[in-house]
């Protein structure tokens, strides 16, 4: 029974020794991860800034796509309640005061686009 002992305690720090090069080996690993250079924060599209001026509303207008989505879901054509709509639809997204003439003549240009493609 002896033997039996010391084979136990024999293969006892085989056991330990072969845990420590796995965590020898997982070390690099943890540092390479380290080294590697972090991807950039996604970018965050922040708010449009609201405004009281007329001209920076209309400018802000201008660069979205508001008012071709418009003219596209009325196919080119739309009625005075339409427009109504659509402009308190703009309201409501905080692009008022807005000068009313030019959004039309926007929406003109773009009923122009429309109808070319």
């Amino acid at each position: 029974m002896a033997t039996n002992k010391t084979a136990k305690k024999e293969t006892a720090p085989a056991k330990k020794t072969a845990a420590k090069p796995a965590a020898v080996k997982a070390a690099p690993k943890k540092a390479a991860k380290a080294a590697a250079p972090k991807a950039a924060p996604k970018a965050v599209k922040a708010a449009p800034v609201k405004t009281n001026d007329p001209e920076e509303n209309i400018k802000r207008f201008a660069k979205t796509p508001l008012a071709m989505n418009f003219v596209k879901a009325h196919n080119g054509s739309w009625n005075h309640t339409d427009w109504l709509n659509f402009l308190r639809d703009l309201e409501e997204r905080g692009y008022f005061p807005i000068d009313t003439d030019r959004v039309g003549l926007i929406l003109e240009d773009r009923k122009k686009a429309f109808f070319a493609k």
